[in-house]
C-alpha cells in the first residue's frame, strides 16, 4: 500500500513537473516580445503627445503654414525654411527630435529640424525617402507612429501630416526618440532573466529526472515483492529434518 502511495505521489508530481516546465518554456519564449510590447506602449503615448505639443508650437509661431515656392509659408507669406525656432523648442521642452517636411513631387524634404547629420550640421535638404516606413501611410494623409530609422539611427517616431485648406498633404511634422540607450537597457535586463529562466527549467528537469527514477524504483520493488513466495507460519516454524545417524 505504501508503495501504491509513492507512485501516486510521484506520478502527481511528474505531472505538475511538466505542466510548470510547460509554462516556464512558454515565458521563456514570450519574455521578450512582452518587453518589447510594454516599450512600444510606453514610447507611442510619449510620441502621440509631443506631437500634439509641437502642433501648438507651429501654430504659435507660424499660424496655418500653407505651400508656396516649393517650401512651406507661415500665416504672413513667409518661408520657414531654415527657421529653427519651433524644433529647439521641442527638443529643450521635451527632449524628442524634431523636423518639418515640405512635400516635394512624391517625396518630403527637411526644411527644419535639430537631426544633426554625421558632419554635426543640421540635415537640411535631406529627403524623408520613398521607401522609408512612415511613407505609405503619410502621403495617404495618415499619422504614422513606430519606429523608423532616421539617418542610420533607431527612433521611435510620429509623422504627422501637414495639411491646407483643402485636406491636401503639403508637408509632415516628425517628433521622435532615439531607443538606442533604451533598447541597450531592455537587452542587458532580458539577458538576465533568460538566465534566470533557463537556471530554473534546468532545476525543474533534474527534479522531474528524480522523480521518474522513483518511479522505476517503486515499480521495480513491487514486481520483485509480487514474485516472491508469500511467507506462512507453517514455513517460518519448519525446521529441517535430522542428517541421518545423528538424534
Amino acid at each position: 500500500m505504501s508503495i501504491n502511495k509513492t507512485k501516486i505521489i510521484a506520478y502527481s508530481g511528474i505531472i505538475a513537473l511538466l505542466a510548470s516546465m510547460i509554462i516556464g518554456l512558454l515565458g521563456f519564449s514570450n519574455h521578450s516580445q512582452d518587453i518589447e510590447h510594454i516599450k512600444n506602449q510606453l514610447l507611442t503615448i510619449h510620441v502621440e503627445n509631443n506631437i500634439k505639443l509641437s502642433l501648438r508650437y507651429i501654430m504659435s509661431s507660424y499660424g496655418t503654414l500653407t505651400h508656396g515656392n516649393g517650401t512651406l509659408l507661415d500665416e504672413n507669406g513667409n518661408s520657414i525654411e531654415g527657421k529653427y525656432g519651433v524644433v529647439d523648442s521641442v527638443l529643450e521642452d521635451v527632449g524628442d527630435q524634431s523636423t518639418i517636411f515640405v512635400k516635394v513631387n512624391n517625396d518630403f524634404k527637411r526644411i527644419s529640424t535639430n537631426v544633426m547629420s554625421d558632419e554635426n550640421e543640421r540635415a537640411i535638404g535631406t529627403y524623408l525617402g520613398t521607401e522609408h516606413n512612415a511613407y505609405d501611410t503619410v502621403i495617404r494623409g495618415d499619422i504614422y507612429i513606430g519606429e523608423a530609422k532616421i539617418l542610420g539611427d533607431n527612433y521611435y517616431t510620429a509623422y504627422d501630416p501637414i495639411k491646407d485648406k483643402n485636406n491636401n498633404v503639403i508637408g509632415l511634422l516628425f517628433v521622435g526618440v532615439p531607443t538606442k540607450e533604451l533598447d541597450a537597457i531592455i537587452n542587458l535586463h532580458d539577458t538576465k532573466m533568460n538566465n534566470i529562466d533557463i537556471l530554473i527549467i534546468v532545476f525543474r528537469a533534474i527534479s522531474l529526472g528524480a522523480l521518474i527514477a522513483l518511479v522505476a524504483t517503486a515499480a521495480n520493488n513491487s514486481k520483485s515483492t509480487q514474485g516472491s513466495p508469500p511467507l506462512t507460519k507453517q514455513s517460518i516454524n519448519k525446521t529441517p529434518p535430522p542428517e541421518d545417524g545423528k538424534a
